[in-house]
């Protein structure tokens, strides 16, 4: 049997928001309702303390909620008095008092029928189930802590997924499998998570920033429309290069790795006979005013995956639509046919040159890996989402990142964005990567631009590889394609 965790909200509002703030959370991530156990768990019971670990190992759980929901156009508002803490407090900070400041809001979702349900596959142990019955009656809300709600723990009969209908929508992990409805990534409990969550306690660390990730997939979720036009990307061939059984790089070491294959393909140009300085987009030096697109030269992320992390599982040359039809024979010849084509890359943090086997579309046989896959990173997609994160291409103008954002999809001959999500910290995509300073830069006194992980959603499907950001060139910046996600009524 399986066990479920049900919510009922005592109102008809969700109140809990995005790491951004900027709309409610939906559907709610499953690592809510783990946080609130948490929360109510005696860290010196022995017994609590085995029945969350038990829950924190079991696979990913399948949530139910309502299908008709609404999210509010104008967020919630309200007046939060202030704590004064000083000995003589002035006007300033009176309780109550908030020298000009605005008011606290928070955005919320309006449910149809205030009933949220987490389910796992596996039954517990009868100390386990008893322990979790006990926390769940204990907690009090979930999300912001006005949403108060009842919480129940069962063995039902029947698994959510057979409870699906026009009013409930299901929601599960998404695996291995191609998915086949609108796909999000939801923060979620995993191996590990209860003791992060405690040690993030004692130092007086958030919560969230000991989350993780995983692709979900809502069954029964309408596909793009049939016919729906599909606007073709910057970049017009994905040449792709896996690296040998059993090998991944550092993503922080991307840059570094993109260099070395610019470097390694004008001087397989060059062997050949051919003239690289007049190669422009191969080399990238263009001079002001040319508005000839350059090829782009890739590392690529093992992410997607619940247990991705982020590495390096080989590398590619993007090579844009506007190419000189002369330099792309050329490129491609030298890439694939002579001399073997591209077969070993020395990287300078490497003592050897690694092994590269190309792999074309589809071939499965060279390498399971959807990383090194070209459809991995070409397919058509309304919404892309960072796999690596981009530097922007200037500094934001106060405090329009989002803006920013869309500038620098403008700029890589993307269309201009319906909606531009931007996390601060952390990123949409399971396993993406958050990179050091030091390496999102190529040379010595550049400018530290603000470096984000993004997700976008454009009007029409557009093909890829999607790459934005001031070292698109050079890889960083590099988008995965997440499935279409339609505003819901």
């Amino acid at each position: 049997m399986p066990f479920r965790i049900t919510v009922d909200l005592l109102d008809s509002s969700y109140q809990a928001a995005t790491l951004d703030r900027r709309r409610a959370e939906w559907p709610p991530h499953p690592s809510r309702i783990f946080c609130a156990l948490v929360s109510v768990a005696d860290p010196a019971d022995p017994v609590q303390d085995a029945a969350l670990s038990w829950l924190e190992q079991q696979p990913l759980p399948s949530l139910r909620v309502p299908t008709r929901t609404m999210e509010a156009e104008i967020p919630r508002m309200s007046w939060v008095p202030t704590n004064a803490s000083a000995a003589k407090p002035g006007h300033a900070v009176l309780p109550g008092r908030t020298s000009g400041g605005k008011p606290k809001v928070w955005p919320q979702r309006t449910l149809a029928q205030p009933r949220l349900e987490f389910e796992w596959p596996s039954e517990p142990p009868r100390g386990v189930r008893t322990a979790l019955e006990e926390l769940a009656r204990s907690v009090p809300y979930i999300g912001r802590a006005g949403g108060h709600a009842l919480v129940t723990a069962v063995l039902p009969e029947h698994s959510v997924a057979e409870g699906g209908s026009g009013e409930w929508e299901i929601w599960q992990p998404s695996g291995d499998a191609s998915p086949s409805g609108v796909e999000q990534s939801l923060r979620a409990p995993y191996p590990g998570y209860l003791q992060r969550l405690r040690l993030a306690h004692e130092q007086g660390e958030s919560a969230w920033q000991q989350d993780r990730t995983f692709r979900y997939t809502r069954q029964g979720a309408p596909e793009p429309e049939a016919g729906e036009e599909t606007l073709a990307g910057p970049f017009e061939d994905l040449m792709t290069f896996a690296f040998a059984a059993g090998f991944s790089l550092d993503p922080a070491l991307t840059v570094e790795a993109t260099g070395a294959l610019r470097e390694k393909v004008m001087g397989l140009l060059a062997e050949a006979g051919h003239d690289v300085e007049a190669m422009v987009a191969v080399h990238g030096h263009k001079s002001r005013g040319d508005e000839r697109r350059l090829c782009a030269y890739l590392g690529l992320p093992f992410v997607g995956h619940p247990h991705a992390d982020g590495r390096l599982r080989g590398v590619a040359v993007a090579l844009p639509r506007d190419l000189d039809p002369a330099h792309r024979r050329a490129l491609l010849a030298v890439l694939l046919r002579m001399g073997g084509g591209l077969r070993k890359l020395k990287l300078p943090s490497s003592e050897r040159p690694l092994q590269l086997a190309y792999v074309r579309a589809g071939d499965a046989a060279v390498n399971s890996l959807k990383s090194v896959m070209p459809e991995q990173w070409t397919r058509a997609s309304r919404q892309w989402t960072t796999a690596l994160p981009m530097v922007l291409d200037h500094f934001p103008r106060g405090h329009d990142i989002e803006g920013s954002v869309a500038t620098s999809c403008r700029l890589a001959g993307l269309p201009v964005p319906d909606a531009v999500d931007v996390l601060r910290n952390g990123a949409f995509v399971p396993g993406a990567p958050t990179l050091p300073t030091a390496a999102v830069r190529r040379k010595d006194g550049e400018r530290p631009l603000p470096v984000r992980h993004v997700r976008l959603t454009f009007p029409q499907p557009v093909t890829g590889p999607v790459v934005l950001g001031s070292k698109k060139n050079f890889g960083l910046g590099l988008c995965v394609p997440t499935g279409s996600r339609k505003a819901e009524a």
